[in-house]
């Protein structure tokens, strides 16, 4: 039986944090298993040697190592048919791994954005994660993209490569709506039938626009007393979250802030919301848009290209024209405007499920490698 190793800086267990690439390590995970395979999951926060990993085990369980080389003395690199990394940091070790003779772990690293991209389009990127990663595909015996609008990326920046390059979709999940607890949440924040409620469900960062939404807020909710406002997701930047915290003292009963919340929790969010918000300035494929879409949001987003499959289905504000809070307040006025985007909406990202290929890909992949 084929052993695989994901490896991976966040990852759903317990109360802790866990945005886009970790649920994408999860589907992967269960699909792995239910293909038949051996799989264990490798989580380290902070990619250091000596930093703390936990191991998530085929069966679940969960054990903590103190450090990777303790890991490593129950679990040398050797006893996997395959490693796939998320991330960009143990190029070091991988690189070891590679230069064994004989038998030895294909090395698949499976990314989540070109980094490359993001440097050039003006956002801070600490140069050993760019660095890391470029050493990462080089090294990779097989790399996973996850939407087709960063494959023309990598094509681009990485043409000698694209011989090594897999097109894996990330996909998307419904979950089902609990009526017993999206009626437990209104009355905890005391939403009432004619409130209208938004999401914005990401890092509190400024790749991820989160300061867009936090500059205008004020002004929306001044206006409209009926809006309940819902920030979701782990903080990375102190001075942002500090100004949210201020605007949440300030605007009680409307404004709020939860850092986590598990995916069942969040999907009873999106059922009983009426907006969602991405203020995104860097996305390869956005899957909390698509959660949400399949909930009957109606959409508010940054006009980047991955999301060019809502053009006709949403609204995009300009950030060059200033005029976020103007469609904002468009969506939160108009009922019957919500109603239609929604649909719409809902149409585009269900399709994108029916597309779901997850098995058929990583079973070829895994069965060819």
């Amino acid at each position: 039986m084929k052993k695989i190793l994901l490896i991976s800086f966040e990852y759903p267990i317990g109360k802790t944090y866990c945005g886009g690439v970790g649920q994408i390590v999860r589907q992967n995970r269960k699909t792995l298993l239910e293909l038949g395979y051996d799989v264990y999951v490798l989580i380290s926060f902070n990619f250091s040697k000596k930093h703390p990993v936990k191991l998530l085990f085929p069966d679940g369980s969960l054990r903590r190592y103190r450090n990777l080389g303790g890991f490593l003395r129950d679990y040398e690199w050797s006893k996997f048919t395959h490693i796939v990394h998320h991330f960009v940091n143990w190029t070091g070790e991988l690189k070891k791994v590679k230069g064994q003779r004989g038998r030895r772990p294909r090395i698949i690293y499976h990314f989540h954005s070109i980094l490359r991209r993001e440097r050039d389009s003006g956002f801070r990127t600490l140069n050993h994660f760019l660095h890391n990663q470029e050493r990462m595909i080089q090294l990779a015996d097989e790399i996973i993209c996850p939407s087709a609008y960063e494959y023309d990326n990598f094509v681009r920046y990485f043409p000698s490569f694209v011989d090594k390059l897999v097109v894996i979709e990330n996909t998307v999940e419904r979950l089902s709506a609990d009526k017993g607890r999206i009626k437990e949440i209104k009355q905890r924040h005391n939403i009432k039938k004619d409130d209208i409620v938004s999401l914005y469900v990401g890092r509190l960062e400024k790749i991820k626009g989160a300061h867009i939404l936090i500059n205008e807020a004020p002004q929306v909710l001044q206006r409209h007393r009926h809006l309940k406002l819902f920030f979701i997701g782990r903080s990375l930047e102190s001075g942002l979250y500090k100004k949210l915290m201020r605007l949440c003292r300030k605007f009680p009963g409307q404004l709020f802030y939860k850092r986590y919340l598990e995916k069942i929790e969040l999907f009873q969010y999106f059922y009983l919301s009426d907006i969602y918000i991405n203020t995104s300035l860097s996305e390869s494929f956005s899957l909390s848009t698509h959660e949400s879409a399949l909930c009957n949001n109606a959409l508010l987003l940054s006009r980047l290209p991955v999301l060019e499959k809502f053009r006709d289905a949403a609204l995009f504000f300009d950030l060059k024209n200033g005029d976020f809070a103007r469609k904002y307040e468009e969506l939160i006025r108009g009922g019957a405007l919500r109603n239609r985007l929604s649909r719409r909406a809902a149409v585009i990202s269900a399709r994108q499920l029916s597309k779901n290929r997850l098995k058929q890909d990583l079973l070829q992949l895994f069965s060819l490698s």
